[in-house]
């Protein structure tokens, strides 16, 4: 597993969240790591080979939200913030 120190002052953190899904159809998370990049967010989760979610925590508004998603067969979607629709990552 990576280990990202985060900066105190940074702009932006992402969290990358394993989804495990237990034999009654429940999902809950499961590992998680937060990243400076989304590019060691979706190596994280990459690597597990497992679906998960990347939200965006911003120090600006002091939110966070949605970011990407990786599904069960390896494809990744991404939200665009213009439509609010998920698309798929290339």
């Amino acid at each position: 597993m990576m280990t990202t120190r985060i900066p105190r002052n940074a702009k932006h953190v992402f969290h990358a969240n394993e989804t495990i899904t237990r034999e009654d159809g429940r999902h809950f998370a499961g590992r998680e790591q937060k990243s400076t990049t989304f590019r060691e967010a979706r190596a994280f989760l990459d690597a597990l080979d497992m679906p998960g979610n990347v939200s965006v925590w911003r120090a600006s508004t002091n939110l966070t939200d949605a970011h990407a998603t990786r599904h069960a067969d390896g494809h990744w979607t991404l939200l665009n913030r213009y439509t609010g629709k998920w698309e798929p990552l290339a």
